[in-house]
């Protein structure tokens, strides 16, 4: 941590054109004014310090991919390797039955890092194998979320990236991809089918049902109803009441608007809403340069509104492979822009000539 609030500190002049510092800072900003309202300081600080971590890699990612120490190529390869080892301890979990005490394993790492990914295969063309070996990491943890989001990533950016530039060959590789894909995991659930039968029962996602998504939906009315009715609206009852809910069981609210909602109140809507805003804004700003990958932007916007409402991505330290994409991104316009100038320059030239 000492080192990357260093390399923070030498790289600002640099870190400061990133769009998304700005709001990152403020984030940073009001949660530690928060951790004063802990009940346990040092556990509060140990989960900001998760927050911190997260951030700082961020901005710290623009600024070495900006000096050229640190290129997208460079990073997609580090994320291909944790990839392996992802699916390696997946593998393993669920060929020693482990998997079924404690199901997550990797599937949200793995999907943290898929719009980067996703990014990378330039339209499916480029790095298919790893989007295929993601798809069976994620499939055979049988985590809902992970599932659906990644399904939702998936069809947001097939059919943006087939709708900016048209073409049949697109078409066929897309469809081969997704059908495969989902030959094989309906190949899986068949041979796991009293699993699937549990976790994936109709009950499980009915909204009137208390139980459903594990239990969430009767958490999630719970702490709304306890923000709703209590005087803590605006500011929320303080940083990580969530979890001290249940007596004598420390459980956070699995969701990071009703968590959000429950500790910081509108304060923390707001953030998350600011952050949405930003999100897509820089989508609008980058689709300027490059229409076709622009969707990327989109995929990622999907997958992170569904894991914010019912699981949880800001207090975790993957959750810096999910924003990695977006120093890249500004850094392809920068490396555009910079084209172009040149082209103008030139231009300019010749008619002087």
């Amino acid at each position: 941590m000492v080192l990357l609030i260093k390399e923070y500190v030498l790289n600002f002049q640099i870190i400061r054109k990133f769009k998304l510092h700005t709001f990152f800072m403020v984030f940073l900003i009001v949660l530690f004014l928060y951790l004063f309202t802990d009940r346990d300081l040092f556990d509060g600080f140990w989960v900001y310090s998760k927050i911190l971590y997260w951030v700082l890699g961020v901005n710290i990612l623009f600024a070495y991919g900006y000096r050229g120490v640190l290129t997208m190529e460079d990073f997609t390869k580090v994320l291909k390797r944790v990839i392996y080892v992802a699916v390696g301890f997946s593998l393993i979990f669920f060929i020693t039955g482990f998997i079924k005490d404690d199901y997550n394993v990797a599937a949200y790492l793995i999907l943290f890092m898929y719009p980067l990914l996703l990014f990378s295969s330039y339209g499916y063309k480029k790095n298919v194998f790893f989007i295929v070996l993601s798809a069976f990491a994620i499939l055979i943890t049988l985590k809902r979320g992970a599932m659906i989001a990644f399904v939702a990533g998936n069809i947001v950016y097939y059919l943006g990236n087939l709708n900016a530039d048209f073409s049949f060959k697109k078409l066929f590789t897309g469809l081969i991809i997704l059908l495969s894909i989902s030959f094989a995991g309906l190949t899986y659930f068949q041979l796991q089918e009293d699993e699937v039968g549990e976790r994936f029962e109709e009950d499980q996602f009915d909204p009137s049902n208390e139980r459903a998504g594990s239990g969430r939906i009767g958490a999630y009315t719970r702490i709304y109803d306890l923000w709703y009715n209590s005087d803590n609206k605006m500011f929320g009852f303080g940083n990580q009441e969530d979890t001290y809910r249940n007596v004598g069981k420390r459980t956070h609210a699995h969701s990071d608007i009703f968590g959000f909602l429950y500790n910081f109140g509108i304060v923390g809507i707001l953030l998350i809403i600011w952050l949405y805003i930003k999100v897509i804004g820089f989508y609008f700003y980058y689709r300027k340069y490059d229409r076709e990958n622009s969707v990327v932007i989109l995929s990622l916007f999907a997958i992170m509104v569904l894991v914010n409402f019912y699981s949880g991505m800001l207090r975790t330290t993957n959750v810096l492979y999910f924003f990695s994409v977006f120093p890249y991104l500004q850094l392809r316009v920068m490396f555009i822009k910079q084209q172009q100038q040149q082209q103008q320059q030139q231009q300019q030239q010749q008619v002087i000539v």
